[in-house]
């Protein structure tokens, strides 16, 4: 008689295990943290960005732009950036590398920062050297609080800091300015 009851605890356990077995097999796999979206690797950029009068703003180049999913913020490597005033002056940015936060208003860009154009009426063309340069792509502000070397013909003047109204076409330099004038 003890054989009926354990043969009966024997299947409901049986029965149970299995009922078991069945919940966590359909349960649905737990968690593992937030779902990343993609981030992207591009080769060959060339983008295009046109002001209101349908004419060309400004224009970049880069070998490749890579974006990190995390942040969203985009590298740019061996970038060059045309500038085009809404007087006619022309602008050149060429930099090592750039980083752009989502948005897009101010592009950062590092090593070997090169910025030609002509600032003035009479001055000639401009180049400013740095290590780095933020470039508001809105209000069309390029400065830096790096050393600069700001070289116009023959003339080269050092200073710490810089901002260049591109539209305007002014560049002010902003402390420990040191020059040399050759005739």
């Amino acid at each position: 008689m003890i054989v009926r009851p354990l043969l009966a605890a024997a299947v409901l356990t049986a029965i149970v295990l299995m009922a078991q077995w069945q919940v966590t097999s359909q349960a649905p796999p737990a968690e593992q943290g937030k779902a990343t979206r993609p981030g992207y690797f591009l080769t060959g950029v060339d983008l295009e960005e046109f002001g209101v009068d349908g004419k060309l703003r400004i224009g970049l180049r880069s070998i490749s732009a890579t974006e990190d999913p995390a942040s969203g913020l985009v590298r740019l490597s061996d970038v060059a950036v045309d500038y085009h005033s809404p007087t006619g002056r022309l602008w050149h940015l060429t930099a090592n590398e750039a980083h752009v936060p989502p948005g897009g208003r101010t592009v950062e860009f590092e090593g070997d920062v090169r910025l030609a154009g002509e600032p003035g009426e009479t001055t000639g063309v401009a180049e400013l050297h740095t290590a780095r340069l933020a470039l508001d792509t809105l209000a069309e502000i390029a400065d830096t609080r790096a050393p600069v070397e700001l070289a116009i013909g023959a003339h080269r003047v050092r200073a710490l800091g810089m901002r260049a109204d591109l539209k305007a076409g002014t560049l002010r330099l902003e402390s420990d300015v040191n020059g040399r004038f050759s005739p």
